[in-house]
């Protein structure tokens, strides 16, 4: 993989996920087949064995419509540090259910020009939890930044529910 100093500089405080390079492809293909991903228009990149890449190609009709301006709408923004942050803690828990139980984003200035690039990574991990962290580039500029709780919804070990 060639260098990129953003993918470095996320990926010094990231928990491996713990699949190997086949296992993470068929996730990222499955990942890539739902529906939702699909009519966004983006697409999961699970190469890096540390970083989910989530990516928008191109900046469309109904993205846009932030802040009353050709800006990209907040809602698509969020869908996909969801996605990214998600993907991140749920990969941490192999074989289990897992999903997005907190989000926060900062907006730092509004997006226009695709390819929009958001990276997201596993920063700690406890029996149940995931915190996550994720990036928004645009342009080759930071635009947006997230945090994440990734939680277990239940053990098939144990049949507990976790929430």
């Amino acid at each position: 993989m060639a260098e990129n100093p953003i993918m470095d500089s996320i990926r010094l405080h990231a928990q491996a996920i713990p699949l190997d390079a086949a296992e993470r492809l068929r996730w990222q293909e499955r990942m890539n087949a739902l529906p939702a991903m699909r009519l966004m228009g983006t697409h999961l990149n699970l190469e890096d064995a540390a970083v989910v890449r989530i990516t928008l190609a191109n900046v469309v009709e109904h993205h846009l419509g932030g802040l009353a301006t050709r800006a990209v709408n907040g809602a698509v923004i969020a869908g996909m540090f969801d996605a990214a942050l998600g993907i991140a803690g749920t990969l941490q828990f192999p074989g289990q259910r897992a999903g997005t139980v907190e989000l926060s984003i900062k907006l730092m200035r509004p997006v226009f020009e695709a390819p929009l690039e958001v990276l997201g990574v596993a920063v700690k991990r406890t029996p149940h939890l995931v915190f996550t962290e994720a990036e928004l580039h645009a342009d080759g500029r930071l635009c947006a930044s997230a945090t994440g709780i990734v939680a277990v919804a239940s053990n098939p070990k144990d049949g507990d529910d976790y929430w």
